[in-house]
Parts: C-alpha cells; structure tokens; sequence
C-alpha cells in the first residue's frame, strides 16, 4: 500500500536513508522532514506491507523557470535491501507520477550520483521512461559537508 509519510514512520525511514547511502539519526531526519513537509509542495510516500514502511519517495512539485508550467522531482527514492526487485519502487513511482499529473505537472526529473553504486538505479530510473538529458555541478559551501 501506498501511503502518505505519518511521524510514527521516521524509525524505519532512518534505516532506509542508511540504505540510501545517507545514514542519520532519528533527531535529525525528524527535524529535517518536519521542516520540508510544512512547505506545501514537499512530499513524502511510503511503500507499506504488513504494517512495515519497506520503502519510500520524497519529492518537490517545483516550477520551469525557462518555460511555463511545473513539474514534480524525485529528491530521495529507495527501498529496503532485502525488499527490492519486487515491483515497489515502481509503484512509488506510478504514485508521483499519478500526483504529478493531477496536479497538472509536464514531467519529473531525479538527479542521481555519478557512482558505480548508483548505476543499479541509473538503470532502473531508464528502463521506467527517464533518459538521460542534463548534467548536474555542486559547490560547497561548507567543509566537510558531503550532503550539501
């Protein structure tokens, strides 16, 4: 089942971003997702079976700035390690999409990590319909910060 985030869910998500390759602590994420989720276009879904968050996708329905129109991106997509290969994070796709369309969005767009790790899901993001069409920089502002 797919469902909207609730508070009682943070424990299991914060494995889940250390399954992701971002691990944190329960405070942090908390504080964190408190903070983006009181921004109305900020959203998060989980993938839920038997009552367990076995997955999830966060995401931001933003505005073109070079055209007219919105479009919906993919911020953080992951499911947990031994749950994989079994159709969920397509359906926590099919839920963005679905959300993005009736919210009269053009597209979606995710970034993702230029690392031999990431090509799993660089595979996966192209056998779903996306292609390959921009190249992303960061620059940090901080030391240290390998989030940022």
């Amino acid at each position: 089942m797919i469902r909207a985030f609730i508070d009682k869910d943070i424990a299991s998500c914060v494995q889940l971003m250390a399954d992701l390759g971002y691990p944190t602590d329960e405070q942090s994420l908390q504080t964190r997702w408190r903070h983006l989720l009181q921004q109305a276009d900020y959203h998060v879904l989980v993938v839920e079976e038997n009552h367990q968050v076995l997955g999830f996708v966060g995401f931001h329905k933003m505005y073109f700035f070079e055209t007219d129109g919105a479009y919906c991106r993919i911020l953080a997509l992951v499911v947990s390690s031994e749950h994989r290969r079994k159709g969920l994070a397509i359906k926590l796709l099919d839920a963005v999409s679905d959300f993005a369309r009736a919210e009269g969005c053009r597209a979606l767009a995710v970034n993702s990590g230029l690392t031999d790790q990431r090509s799993g899901a660089h595979q996966f993001y192209e056998q779903y319909g996306f292609s390959k069409q921009t190249v992303g920089f960061a620059y940090r502002l901080t030391e240290g910060d390998k989030n940022g």
